[in-house]
């Protein structure tokens, strides 16, 4: 079968290291959700762009090597799970029809133990600690993403770490909300729907969120452009009503217009959301616009000590800007 819909294109003016690590070149790109090193027992994700337009027509199926295993696959994404330390390599060749090998590509990581901080505090039941509240998420967001929100929220680049902390617990909050296996059967759908061309599918499962931080694609449209450096965001920016009945309305509105939204728009919202590193990227993108926006000249730092102003923010992101929140 032909690269899916999903798989053929970057979003405007990214490229594949902005969505993880990455190996590749112009005609095609290997994408791991998580970068190196990734630790033991932890999923990895990896999705194959195939970006030249004569190979996209060519490939029919992928096979993917880890050591001396082997996987095909009709669709460009491979999941692995590695069990000890140590180097891992994963190939994946792009096959045409005839099983001749079109491309191959190969991404290289150091697998480590899990954060021994961590562990050690998880083991400790009698001991009362935030992580121990839901081990799996505090997993997740320690070994597989930390290092995302570090690069995004430097420690070093703000006395409070506030921005850093926020990124923080805006991802815990939601990654312990819907749990990686729910977000992967999301991704799958969403992609499915993307490549079915099935506009209203797609809108619908999406409207509640995607990826990590379960940021609203529909929302995020209202902030960011359908070409690199454009300045003009895919769907016009609008305030969010805080009477019901009229916020359903305008909420009902913005699906229609989302569902009107070119199919590569779509697909580069869902791209932009599906890996954790862009997906964060896209949670502080939404932060700091409302910020802008209704705390002008106001620190970070500010606005969360105060109650109101922190519980706005969140409000914000979490269901799209209004003045009344």
């Amino acid at each position: 079968m032909p690269v899916r819909a999903t798989e053929k294109n970057l979003p405007p003016g990214l490229t594949a290291a902005d969505l993880g690590q990455s190996v590749g070149d112009t005609s095609a790109a290997l994408v791991s959700y998580h970068s190196s090193p990734c630790a033991v027992g932890r999923l990895q994700t990896y999705v194959v762009f195939v970006l030249d337009v004569a190979q996209q027509a060519a490939v029919e199926r992928y096979r993917w090597t880890v050591g001396s295993a082997n996987t095909e696959t009709t669709e460009g994404v491979f999941e692995h799970t590695p069990n000890a330390a140590g180097n891992l390599r994963v190939d994946v060749s792009l096959l045409g029809g005839d099983g001749a090998v079109l491309k191959t590509l190969s991404i290289v990581q150091d697998v480590v133990p899990l954060n021994g901080e961590l562990e050690f505090l998880i083991a400790r039941p009698d001991e009362p600690t935030a992580v121990a509240d839901d081990p799996d998420t505090s997993r997740e967001i320690v070994n597989d993403v930390r290092v995302y929100i570090d690069e995004l929220a430097p420690r070093s680049a703000d006395p409070d770490s506030s921005l850093n902390k926020l990124l923080f617990a805006t991802a815990y909050a939601e990654a312990m909300t819907v749990k990686p296996a729910d977000r992967a059967a999301q991704t799958r759908d969403l992609a499915a729907a993307l490549s079915a061309g099935e506009a209203a599918t797609f809108v619908d499962k999406a409207l509640t969120g995607i990826g990590l931080c379960q940021v609203r694609p529909q929302i995020l449209a209202m902030y960011v452009s359908a070409t690199a450096g454009g300045a003009t965001p895919m769907l016009p920016p609008r305030e969010f009503p805080a009477d019901e009945k009229e916020r359903a309305a305008k909420l009902a509105e913005l699906r229609t217009e989302f569902i009107a939204l070119d199919a590569a728009q779509r697909t580069d919202l869902f791209n932009l959301l599906r890996f954790p590193k862009s997906n964060l990227r896209m949670a502080m993108l939404l932060v700091q616009k409302h910020m802008a926006t209704y705390f002008p000249a106001q620190s970070l730092p500010g606005i969360l000590a105060d109650e109101a102003k922190a519980k706005s923010l969140i409000t914000q992101y979490k269901e799209g800007p209004s003045a009344a929140a």
